[in-house]
């Protein structure tokens, strides 16, 4: 009996904490949606969408091996 009591205190604790938690992030998202803050989140994920393209892109290349022959390479 102790034991499931000892679990709903654990379950509770965690929850309020995540909550606490949870809040938190929210507020802080609320301060950073203005107009500058939506055009800066979304100009920073258009360069990680670009990067990433490009990363692609270099690991899909055809690279000449050494006997002067292509080879894929990706």
């Amino acid at each position: 009996m102790f034991t499931r009591l000892r679990w709903f205190v654990y379950g509770a604790a965690a929850t309020l904490g995540v909550t606490a938690f949870i809040i938190t992030k929210a507020r802080a998202m609320r301060e950073r949606l203005d107009a500058q803050g939506v055009a800066r989140v979304s100009a920073n994920a258009a360069a990680d969408g670009l990067e990433f393209v490009g990363r692609r892109l270099q690991r899909s290349a055809l690279r000449v091996a050494e006997d002067g022959g292509e080879q894929e390479v990706g």
